[in-house]
């Protein structure tokens, strides 16, 4: 399961071992100016065209890939239980992770991007 660390400039994703092998990346920070939405509603992954990391339809997805509208980056097994971040002025315009509590979790996130 990803590990979100929350600071008072950026939320940083960190991957485990055997995630890291998979995704590519041992983990992911993003600045809180540049989250501009923070969502908990199960995501469904658009077309998807050039890839690093692994990609194994409807059941997993780690690493960055290329869709119509930028570049994202995924870790998620579980659709159900992943929050979708939007992103302005950063590398990925999406960034998606499975995490524990979703809805604690992006609250977490939006209170600190209001602040």
């Amino acid at each position: 399961m990803v590990k979100v660390s929350i600071g008072k400039d950026e939320v940083t994703f960190s991957l485990d071992t055997r995630e890291q092998f998979l995704a590519l990346k041992n983990k992911v920070s993003i600045p809180l100016d540049n989250i501009i939405d923070v969502s908990t509603e199960r995501v469904k992954p658009k077309w998807l065209s050039i890839k690093m990391g692994t990609h194994i339809p409807k059941g997993f997805m780690a690493g960055t890939f290329w869709e119509h509208k930028g570049k994202a980056f995924y870790y998620v097994k579980d659709f159900s239980k992943c929050i979708s971040l939007k992103l302005q002025n950063n590398d990925y315009s999406k960034a998606v992770f499975e995490v524990e509590d979703k809805h604690s979790v992006a609250n977490e996130i939006r209170k600190s991007i209001s602040s």
